[in-house]
């Protein structure tokens, strides 16, 4: 974790600096968070060549709708 001091000016945003730095900004106006654009790009072909595991994104989704108060009855309901 890193902190950056940037001088914003119109003709110069925050956005293009950081993208110039090799960050990827949060947000297209006042950033206050960047991420590196190696680590998404590592993160980005990880996921393409991750096996899937099903039971794992099921415990996930079924865990995810019951904080929205979508309860399943069944153990193995997916």
């Amino acid at each position: 974790l890193d902190y950056i001091e940037l001088r914003i000016c119109p003709c110069t945003p925050a956005p293009v600096q950081l993208v110039k730095q090799g960050l990827f900004p949060c947000s297209p106006v006042y950033p206050a968070l960047a991420v590196s654009l190696e680590m998404l790009e590592f993160m980005s072909e990880l996921f393409v060549h991750l096996a899937p595991n099903e039971a794992a994104w099921a415990d996930m989704l079924v865990k995810f709708l019951a904080r929205w108060g979508h309860v399943f009855k069944a153990q193995d309901s997916l």
